[in-house]
């Protein structure tokens, strides 16, 4: 049985865009492999938020078109609490300067997270220190990824690889 992960993303920008392409793409290779099924229940842009229905299989871009709904990080986490949604990781692809801000309610929610927001990758260490923190009182990882110098490319393959971590970690707790 595979150990499925649950990722919400916020940002569908160019590396947003591109790291759900790549899961699709090493999707069936991780279910073989690590028995790993990674999904996006939840992603986001800057107001609209796209709801996962279970069953419903269309490409993710015109599902965020078509049923995309304006939201606040209360609808999120409350419809995944609601429909017993677990293993989460809130990824952070978006350039928004307030999101940061909610990492830690995130962490207190449940959520592993991982950050390739440049307004959060520069922010003081004082805030990562206390978000790690968080994330470590609360058993989760709290990671910070990408550098300015970092190519689209890059900046996916580090995220892709950190979430794979998260849920390898993931799935030896749970056995």
């Amino acid at each position: 049985m595979n150990n499925r992960i649950n990722i919400v993303l916020f940002g569908i920008g160019n590396v947003g865009s591109a790291l759900i392409n790549k899961v699709l793409k090493e999707r069936k290779g991780l279910a073989l492999d690590n028995k790993i099924d990674l999904r996006f229940p939840v992603i986001t842009n800057s107001s609209v938020a796209f709801f996962e229905k279970e069953g419903v299989n269309f490409s993710w871009e015109a599902n965020f078109i078509q049923f995309g709904i304006p939201f606040k990080m209360e609808d999120v986490v409350q419809y995944l609490h609601a429909n017993n949604i677990s293993n989460l990781i809130a990824v952070d692809a978006s350039g928004d300067d307030s999101l940061p801000l909610d990492y830690t309610k995130l962490l207190k929610s449940g959520f592993n997270v991982v950050s390739v927001n440049k307004n959060a990758t520069g922010l003081p260490a004082s805030f990562k220190d206390e978000v790690k923190l968080a994330a470590s009182v609360h058993g989760l990882e709290a990671l910070f990824l990408g550098a300015p110098k970092d190519s689209r490319g890059e900046i996916v393959q580090k995220l892709f690889e950190a979430l794979v971590e998260i849920a390898e970690k993931q799935k030896k707790l749970a056995a």
